[in-house]
């Protein structure tokens, strides 16, 4: 018999469910690497994509399982979409990289700061291009993913919208957001991001 009194049994018990219910149909962080990410070579990167992915996944799960109100799914809602955001902006971000060393560049926009009215030039070496790409924001990673065929038109909107969901911070609109609503946002913003995992994995195939 436990020596812990039954209270603390019964909690941990409860504590296990949840979490046990969270993980239920994921892939382990590793699974993620080797199927998702499989294309990103950087080993580091690969692993942290993987592991944000998984927990934005988990937090999903766990915010089904205590069917969070209010303020509680707010921050489920942010949670998810900031991790989300990240994810793509760092297989953006990858790729775009390896589009300039390995000259799958398409169009001049990537050489400016400002790629529609081609203006503040970029000083890249082309080599090793991972300084200059780092100063670029998400808007500019997604305009020139588009531009270089990494991702299609279709998506590109929707990356955007992804964007805009991270960098606007609706506190007082998110708390009283509604299940259906929470849910129909959550589903947009996997789908944002199972949608660029994917192009970006097909991208990466054609261009070694």
């Amino acid at each position: 018999m436990s020596s812990k009194p039954i209270q603390e049994q019964f909690g941990q018990r409860v504590i296990e469910a949840f979490a046990e219910f969270a993980r239920s149909d994921l892939k382990t962080v590793a699974e993620y690497e080797s199927d998702e990410f499989s294309h990103i070579r950087d080993a580091s990167l690969r692993r942290d994509l993987a592991q944000v992915f998984y927990g934005s996944r988990w937090i999903y799960k766990v915010g089904l399982a205590l069917l969070v109100e209010k303020e509680e799914r707010a921050a489920h809602v942010r949670a998810q979409i900031v991790d989300y955001a990240s994810v793509c902006e760092g297989l953006l971000s990858y790729s775009v990289a390896h589009a300039i060393r390995k000259n799958h560049t398409i169009g001049t926009g990537w050489r400016y700061l400002d790629p529609d009215h081609q203006k503040k030039p970029i000083s890249w070496n082309t080599a090793q291009p991972e300084r200059a790409k780092a100063i670029q924001n998400f808007w500019w990673q997604i305009r020139i993913s588009r531009e270089f065929k990494i991702i299609d038109s279709r998506v590109e909107p929707d990356l955007q919208w992804l964007r805009e969901q991270r960098n606007t911070v609706h506190l007082r609109a998110r708390a009283s957001i509604g299940k259906t609503a929470f849910i129909n946002q959550s589903k947009k913003a996997f789908m944002v991001v199972t949608t660029t995992i994917r192009q970006t994995k097909s991208w990466r195939g054609s261009h070694p």
